[in-house]
């Protein structure tokens, strides 16, 4: 049987930006995070949770993705992505269905993912 609880309105909010992509209802989002953070609380070290702990409350999810569309937003998911190992991809410009897959020695090359597989465009 379910129990009423009060949560703060910024839990709310950020299991509201997230249930669109979750495909979860905000009640359902919260208590995924409550098990996982379940699941996972015994295996930390007491001073490892609460470093994640004040790591993860910097700044509340939604705050986040009303950035995301920002010029901020959009440096600091480039250069997360640049951190990534490589292949790197890229938008092709005025060709929106095609990438470019860049390679760590720099060179480029046109395609496009086709399932999950990249395609090289042929000439």
């Amino acid at each position: 049987m379910g129990q009423p609880v009060k949560l703060s309105d910024e839990l709310v909010d950020d299991a509201r930006a997230v249930v669109a992509f979750s495909q979860r209802s905000i009640a359902g989002q919260i208590e995924f995070w409550a098990t996982l953070g379940k699941s996972i609380e015994p295996l930390l070290r007491g001073d490892r949770a609460l470093a994640l702990q004040m790591a993860g409350g910097d700044r509340p999810l939604s705050q986040l993705m009303s950035e995301v569309e920002t010029a901020k937003g959009r440096k600091q998911l480039e250069a997360t992505l640049n951190k990534r190992p490589y292949p790197h991809y890229k938008s092709v410009p005025d060709q929106p269905e095609l990438v470019c897959r860049i390679e760590e020695d720099g060179s480029e090359t046109i395609g496009r993912f086709i399932g999950r597989d990249f395609q090289v465009l042929e000439d």
